[in-house]
């Protein structure tokens, strides 16, 4: 993918572009440089649910962690 500021090459996937830093625009399109198709779509929406998955996971973990240390307020 090509950064839209410096023109930088970037691997497909990418968020910000390694030269500049500047946001990438992330689409079906974007994803293994494959066409916009209902397949690409699918991949994009699984990669995002897996770290939905892991947001709340992580979530969960530090409200156990705070109920252990006892540093909710009563």
């Amino acid at each position: 993918m090509k950064c839209p500021k410096c023109g930088a090459e970037n691997p497909p996937g990418r968020v910000l572009c390694t030269k500049c830093g500047t946001r990438l625009r992330i689409t079906a399109a974007t994803i293994g440089g494959a066409p916009a198709t209902p397949e690409a779509t699918a991949v994009m929406m699984q990669r995002l649910r897996g770290d939905i998955r892991k947001l709340v996971v992580v979530f969960v973990v530090v409200i156990a962690v705070m109920a252990a240390l006892g540093i909710f307020l009563r």
